[in-house]
C-alpha cells in the first residue's frame, strides 16, 4: 500500500498537470476562437474594441481597426443578436505557426418586423505569433436562417 508521502506526491502531481494543461488550453485556436466570439456577443461599448482587435492578426485585425466608431457600434452594440451555440466542425494544423477550423455560429436575430435564427457556417484560419495563436482570416460558407413568424420572407 502507498505510503502518505507517496498519496501527497501523487495529488502534488496531478495538480501540477492540471495547471499546465489548463494553460496550454488557454492559447489553443479553438478556445481563441471561443473567446472571440463569446466577446463580440457581450461587448457594451466602444471602449472594448481593444479586447477583439488583441485576439486577431492580418485581415480581421485590419478591418477591425478600420472600423469607425459608429460602423462598429451598429455590428456589435447595436444589433439585436442574441448568442445560442457555437459548434467546432472540423479543426486542424497546418503546418506549425497556422491553424484552421471550421464551425458553425447561431445567434436570434430580431428586429420590429421579424424574429430569426442564423445559423452561419463559417472558416477561420489562425497565425500563431508570439507564442500566440491569433485570428487571421474568417470566410463565411453558408448562411441559414429560421424565420419564428410567418410574415417573414
Amino acid at each position: 500500500m502507498p505510503s502518505k508521502i507517496m498519496w501527497s506526491f501523487l495529488i502534488t502531481l496531478f495538480f501540477c498537470f492540471s495547471c499546465t494543461s489548463k494553460k496550454e488550453d488557454a492559447n489553443q485556436p479553438s478556445t481563441v476562437l471561443t473567446k472571440y466570439i463569446t466577446t463580440s456577443f457581450a461587448i457594451k461599448s466602444f471602449d472594448e474594441k481593444e479586447k477583439l482587435i488583441q485576439m486577431t492578426t492580418g485581415e480581421v485585425k485590419d478591418l477591425l481597426t478600420k472600423l469607425s466608431e459608429e460602423e462598429f457600434k451598429k455590428y456589435f452594440i447595436d444589433s439585436a443578436r442574441q448568442f445560442i451555440s457555437m459548434k467546432i466542425k472540423d479543426q486542424r494544423a497546418i503546418g506549425d505557426s497556422e491553424y484552421s477550423i471550421t464551425y458553425e455560429l447561431s445567434y436570434n436575430s430580431k428586429s420590429k418586423e421579424s424574429e430569426a435564427v442564423i445559423t452561419n457556417k463559417k472558416h477561420a484560419l489562425f497565425k500563431l505569433e508570439n507564442g500566440k495563436w491569433l485570428i487571421s482570416e474568417v470566410k463565411n460558407l453558408k448562411t441559414f436562417i429560421d424565420h419564428k413568424n410567418e410574415l417573414s420572407f
